[in-house]
C-alpha cells in the first residue's frame, strides 16, 4: 500500500525518495518485531500491564506454561502511513524540532486532521506510530 496521503507541504521529490528508501527496511524491522513478541520457549508475553491486571483479577492468569495470548499490534498496510508521515515530517521540521515536542506534536496533528477525509484514522490511534517514524533514524 503506498501513501494516499501527504500534508500539504509534501513534494514528492524532496520527501518522497527518502521514505521510499527506508519503507523496506522500517517494514521488515515491524515484522521482526511482531515475531519477537511470539517468541516460544519459557516466553509468557507478560509485561507490567498484565501482571498489574491480573493481580487486580482482571485478566486471567494462565498456568505457568501457559504464555499470556500474544499482543496484536497491527498490520503493515495500516501503519505505513503514518510511520512515513512522521518519517518525512522529520525532513520537514527536524530542524526546527529535532526532538519530538508538544509544539511539533501540535502541528502534526493538525496537519492529519485536515487530512481525516483521506487518512480516515484518528490521531490518538497514530500518534504513537507518527511519532516512531520521526524519531526512525535508518542505519547505514
Amino acid at each position: 500500500m503506498t501513501m494516499l496521503w501527504h500534508p500539504s507541504w509534501w513534494n514528492e521529490d524532496v520527501y518522497g525518495t527518502g521514505w521510499s528508501r527506508v519503507r523496506d527496511a522500517v517494514q521488515r524491522d515491524w515484522e521482526q518485531t511482531k515475531k519477537d513478541l511470539h517468541v516460544g520457549g519459557h516466553e509468557l508475553n507478560q509485561s507490567v500491564k498484565d501482571t498489574v491486571k491480573q493481580v487486580g483479577g482482571t485478566e486471567a492468569i494462565p498456568r505457568l506454561d501457559q504464555p499470556n495470548p500474544p499482543k496484536v499490534v497491527g498490520e503493515w498496510d495500516d501503519l505505513e502511513l503514518p510511520i512515513g508521515y512522521g518519517f518525512s515530517a522529520k525532513k520537514k521540521y527536524g530542524a526546527q524540532h529535532p526532538r519530538w515536542n508538544e509544539t511539533l506534536e501540535s502541528t502534526l496533528r493538525t496537519e492529519w486532521d485536515a487530512g481525516k477525509s483521506q487518512t480516515r484514522k484518528e490521531w490518538n490511534d497514530v500518534s504513537r506510530w507518527v511519532r516512531h517514524g520521526y524519531e526512525y533514524t535508518p542505519k547505514s
